[in-house]
């Protein structure tokens, strides 16, 4: 699961903005994500408590730190991605001391997600009011990757491995499943959705249907892994979803990923797959594969790297998702593998 959490961090750079006086840019120690700060506020060792991107925040620490202004939302107490003078900013930091006054304590608790009341911003999944929102089956898990920014060791050990960068997409996270008795279900996010009686059928029943994604399930489970669990993940695209980036006149889907009893199919394997099923065409854009990620990023941050036209229109792309060509786990982490959104689509797109 996608790490979320309001963290007590320290400094650990603080540097020129290029295109104002009275600012700085900072970051965080274990995180390479940019903020924009006062001049002179903090300095490398300050302890500061941060607030990641998609922080929601309660009126009353809004009105605290004085920050409605650079805030999103209709209720402004969003932390977004923005551009301030020129530079990208990603997240928020507070004084230690503010944030007890705030909380009225003299030690910072634990679990400040939880004590600030923060929540995470999650846009919406559903399309319809058609379908009801069930428990996932067994077979099929919550879908998150970590991003690049928070996970700067582990990107090192990604650095020197042979990978897969394929294109980030922006849609809506939907998986096709077969169990081992054969029964078919459609999933989003976090939720299984059963078709109501009598009533439209769901908005991801019809891409799955339409797209061969069922059909596509239960020939892998009927020709390659019988008495498996077979689960297809994609990224559904089109009018109504997540506002249509790229401008499709009707609903599709891309392809990232097959699961064998929860566990992915490693790359080299799944374009073989997709060829034998004949949804080779619906895989999501490869931008660079079988090669090294020091090697293709060739001296660029990732966060440049990420920036780049998309290739479904003609608009920058959301981002990447960098895979190992061979499937690897690591302890304490889960499934090897990363995202890195592009700062500038974020900010230009409000996202």
């Amino acid at each position: 699961m996608s790490t979320f959490a309001v963290e007590l961090k320290r400094i650990s750079k603080v540097y020129p903005h290029p295109n104002a006086d009275r600012l700085e840019l900072g970051q965080v120690e274990g995180m390479t994500f940019q903020f924009v700060i006062p001049k002179t506020a903090y300095k490398p060792g300050d302890e500061v408590v941060y607030f990641p991107v998609d922080s929601l925040l309660l009126q009353e620490l809004v009105q605290q730190q004085n920050i409605a202004n650079f805030l999103a939302g209709k209720d402004k107490n969003r932390i977004k991605t923005v551009r301030l003078r020129g530079e990208i900013s990603q997240g928020y930091v507070a004084s230690v001391t503010s944030i007890k006054e705030f909380l009225k304590v003299d030690t910072l608790p634990a679990d400040l997600t939880i004590a600030l009341g923060v929540t995470k911003y999650e846009p919406p999944e559903i399309m319809t009011q058609v379908g009801n929102l069930v428990r996932l089956p067994e077979q099929v898990y919550v879908y998150d990757i970590e991003g690049c920014d928070r996970f700067p060791e582990i990107v090192e050990k990604l650095m020197d491995e042979k990978v897969v960068i394929t294109e980030k997409l922006e849609g809506s996270n939907m998986a096709t499943t077969i169990n081992i008795d054969k029964k078919i279900s459609i999933c989003q996010h976090k939720y299984a959705i059963e078709n109501i009686p009598d009533k439209e059928e769901h908005t991801f029943w019809k891409i799955s249907r339409q797209e061969g994604l069922i059909d596509a399930v239960t020939l892998l489970q009927n020709n390659y892994f019988p008495g498996c669990a077979v689960t297809i993940r994609s990224e559904a695209l089109g009018p109504s979803i997540q506002g249509n980036y790229y401008n499709f006149k009707n609903h599709t889907t891309r392809i990232f990923d097959i699961e064998v009893n929860r566990k992915a199919i490693e790359f080299t394997d799944l374009e073989v797959l997709l060829d034998k099923i004949g949804l080779r065409d619906k895989f999501v854009p490869v931008i660079a594969c079988n090669i090294t990620l020091r090697e293709w990023l060739n001296g660029r941050t990732l966060q440049q790297a990420s920036n780049g036209k998309s290739t479904l229109i003609d608009k920058i792309r959301e981002g990447i998702v960098i895979k190992p060509m061979r499937e690897q786990f690591i302890m304490g982490f889960g499934r090897l593998f990363l995202k890195q959104r592009d700062p500038v689509y974020l900010d230009k797109t409000g996202n």
